[in-house]
């Protein structure tokens, strides 16, 4: 049995609002480091984290949630909003796409994987400019880059685009 199928059989319960209500029937639950509602339950003698989030998917889709490549989603990206409407169920691909399209662009730069196409002009500014100082995260400082994309440009590993 999984830990939400566990609390819900003792009784814990997640409002349409998106409170988590405890045994003694009072709203119950703190943050978690990575930003999402929880508590603590007790199985098998061991403390276990129990998510809201998934308890309340747990309650409105039941054993579906266990289903392989299943996660659950926050709608609207608030990983604090255990509402019924905001909760739901899906792909991987369908929880990345319900991040806003601006914040998922933002994030594809950082970690390098927008396939953006840098001119060749300013690829050979940078190489240039390395000679100079030697230094991959000054440039990538300079840039707004990421010294590992500097790096890769620097050292032909990143594709560009003719000018």
């Amino acid at each position: 049995m999984n830990r939400e199928q566990i609390a819900y059989e003792r009784g814990y319960r997640v409002t349409k609002e998106g409170q988590l209500i405890g045994l003694s029937n009072k709203v119950v639950g703190c943050d978690n480091s990575k930003g999402y509602e929880k508590i603590h339950i007790c199985i098998n003698k061991k403390y276990k984290n129990l998510l809201t989030h998934r308890l309340q998917a747990y309650q409105k889709y039941g054993n579906k949630l266990y289903e392989d490549g299943i996660m659950v989603r926050h709608l609207n990206g608030n990983s604090l909003d255990n509402s019924w409407g905001n909760i739901a169920i899906g792909t991987y691909r369908d929880n990345s796409m319900d991040i806003p399209k601006e914040i998922r662009i933002k994030r594809a730069i950082s970690a390098g994987k927008a396939g953006i196409k840098y001119p060749k002009e300013f690829v050979l500014k940078l190489k240039e400019e390395y000679k100079l100082v030697k230094n991959y995260r000054k440039l990538g400082k300079k840039y707004d880059i990421h010294s590992q994309i500097i790096w890769q440009l620097i050292n032909k590993r990143k594709v560009f685009k003719d000018a």
